[in-house]
């Protein structure tokens, strides 16, 4: 059976870089252990652990390349230059990743300092995702069906004036379909299509990436300092780091209403907006 590999270091969420340049400034002594939860029973064919496993001794050989290197320095400026030349000299370790198979589940998971493990999420779930596909044999649309099936829904976006960001990574069928759909998101995406969280596929498309923490930056607080001071702390100490930049605030990581009830003016002058994730907002219970 035919395995899988990443091409590029920068293939992962952009949020994984800001949070990690965060790390590194604040809690560089921090360590975390990460599990991966198989939620939708998904059954996973004999030896499907040494295909992820080939994949993942593989990522020890990506490295920064001097191009990718300038495109973060020209695009993402509060990035501070002693942190891309880390990254430029970082490498995965597997040996951080530990994987097993138990009949048809497959056990992931990840432990180490916080600044050096938080970059495998994303990619393990790629790799997971589109080795699943290959080993169950699932159907595949051809490319142009692809493309002709992501221009339809990018043509509604525009039609409503509704602005997208790509965010599959994590999910995406494969590599080749990822690239499939950001080309004809970039082509035919008007002012719908903002980009994408891949760091990768926004160089290649000449973007800027997007994207700030995710709910790990709070599930740390809430570990460290507790569920009660978990918002308000993580957001200090992104602004911290941050100032006003990146400043699109998570919402949804302990309930949106506690959320609201800590963000105050300080908080609303000094970040830009505010991202609800989890669930339609719209649905939920309200007092």
């Amino acid at each position: 059976m035919e395995t899988t590999f990443l091409k590029s270091i920068l293939d992962n969420d952009f949020y994984k870089f800001t949070m990690q340049h965060a790390v590194i400034k604040l809690f560089p002594k921090a360590k975390v252990r990460y599990g991966f939860i198989n939620r939708g029973k998904h059954v996973f064919p004999p030896g499907f652990a040494d295909l992820l496993r080939k994949s993942v001794n593989a990522m020890a050989d990506l490295r920064l390349t001097k191009e990718e290197k300038r495109y973060l320095a020209h695009y993402c400026h509060y990035l501070d230059p002693t942190y891309l030349d880390f990254l430029q000299g970082y490498s995965f370790d597997p040996s951080e990743v530990e994987i097993k198979q138990h009949g048809s589940d497959i056990e992931v998971t990840v432990e180490g300092f916080w600044y050096r493990t938080i970059l495998w999420e994303v990619p393990l779930m790629a790799l997971i995702s589109e080795l699943f596909y290959k080993t169950n044999h699932l159907f595949r649309l051809n490319d142009e069906a692809i493309k002709s099936l992501t221009k339809e829904k990018i043509d509604k976006y525009n039609k409503l004036e509704v602005s997208i960001l790509e965010f599959g990574t994590r999910r995406r069928h494969s590599y080749d379909v990822h690239v499939l759909v950001n080309e004809t998101l970039n082509s035919f995406g008007g002012e719908s299509f903002i980009g994408t969280s891949n760091v990768h596929f926004a160089m290649v498309n000449n973007k800027r990436p997007l994207g700030t923490h995710a709910h790990e930056w709070f599930m740390f607080h809430a570990a460290q300092y507790g569920f009660k001071m978990a918002n308000s702390i993580s957001l200090e100490h992104w602004t911290k780091v941050y100032g006003g930049d990146l400043g699109i605030a998570l919402t949804d990581t302990y309930t949106t209403d506690i959320f609201f009830s800590q963000f105050d003016k300080k908080y609303s002058k000094l970040f830009d907006g505010v991202r609800h994730d989890s669930g339609d907002r719209l649905n939920l219970p309200r007092k």
